[in-house]
């Protein structure tokens, strides 16, 4: 069964499955939504009670970009969280996409405090470097002269949030994980996999890498679901 509703009043979450099941929880990447999960729901829903979130500014989130941050982000992650573990007795799983992973990348320490597993697809271990690479116009008087940096569907990045984006990449780098599964496609030319394939053998962490795999990775939702399952 298929429901929406919201969380705190504010956390706009999807949820596909039955109570009696573990619990995957889907956080969406820059410029997606809850809905993404739909992708992948008919394949995980015999196992898993799904449950997906807008991020802030995302979907049907009605937060102003000039609020959006990786603070926020994660306290939505957060509450969902918390959320879920005191309305079900259920293990709880986490599956990241890209921004999602970074977000989840950060939070890390809290998030893992109630969850069992971490499952990450592309996760954009260097985002704001990602970004930076993306827009070539990040100049350090960047902020001086505009207000913020418009990116694709609408997305603007303010000044306070691109520094604690920068200040974020310094963190996954230098942090250690575990519990921390990754499924990473080898033509990604956003998520490089020579970065990811640094992040795995430096925090020693079970991955996959799917040949002629592209961002997002498209056409290989078998593929993930399977890594998910057998992990």
């Amino acid at each position: 069964m298929k429901k929406e509703f919201l969380i705190n009043d504010r956390i706009n979450t999807l949820n596909i499955g039955e109570d009696s099941k573990d619990i995957l929880l889907y956080i969406h990447g820059l410029g997606a939504d809850k809905e993404f999960i739909l992708r992948f729901s008919d394949l995980l829903k015999n196992k898993y009670n799904i449950f997906s979130i807008d991020l802030p500014c995302h979907g049907k989130d009605k937060t102003n970009y000039k609020e959006f941050n990786l603070d926020i982000c994660i306290k939505y992650v957060l509450d969902t969280i918390s959320y879920l573990k005191n309305k079900y007795n259920s293990n709880i799983y986490l599956f990241g996409s890209s921004y999602g992973g970074f977000v989840i990348l950060n939070g890390y320490e809290e998030i893992t405090k109630n969850v069992e597993k971490i499952y990450l697809m592309n996760p954009a271990i260097n985002f704001c470097e990602i970004m930076e690479r993306k827009v070539r116009v990040l100049s350090k008087d960047y902020y001086k002269k505009n207000e913020y940096l418009p990116l694709y569907s609408n997305i603007k990045i303010y000044q306070k949030a691109y520094l604690e984006f920068k200040e974020a990449d310094k963190y996954v780098k230098n942090h250690y994980y575990k519990n921390v599964y990754i499924v990473q496609g080898d033509i990604d030319r956003t998520v490089l996999v020579s970065d990811i394939l640094d992040f795995v053998n430096k925090n020693k962490l079970i991955y996959k890498i799917i040949e002629n795999g592209k961002h997002e990775l498209y056409g290989f939702e078998e593929e993930i679901v399977n890594f998910i399952l057998e992990n």
